[in-house]
C-alpha cells in the first residue's frame, strides 16, 4: 500500500506544475538520445559499406 501513496504523492506534485516545467526534457536525456542516434547511424553506415 506504501507505493501507492507515493505514485499519488508524485501524481500531485506533476498536476501543481506548469506545462512547460512538465514537458522539461533534462539534459541527461538529451544526450542519450544523441549518443543513440550516432550509434544507429555508425551502424547503418557501417552494414551499406560491408553489404
Amino acid at each position: 500500500m506504501p507505493n501507492n501513496w507515493e505514485i499519488g504523492k508524485e501524481a500531485r506534485e506533476l498536476n501543481e506544475k506548469t506545462i512547460f516545467e512538465r514537458m522539461k526534457i533534462e539534459r541527461r536525456s538529451i544526450k542519450r538520445l544523441a549518443g543513440a542516434f550516432v550509434i544507429y547511424f555508425l551502424t547503418m553506415i557501417s552494414f551499406y559499406f560491408l553489404l
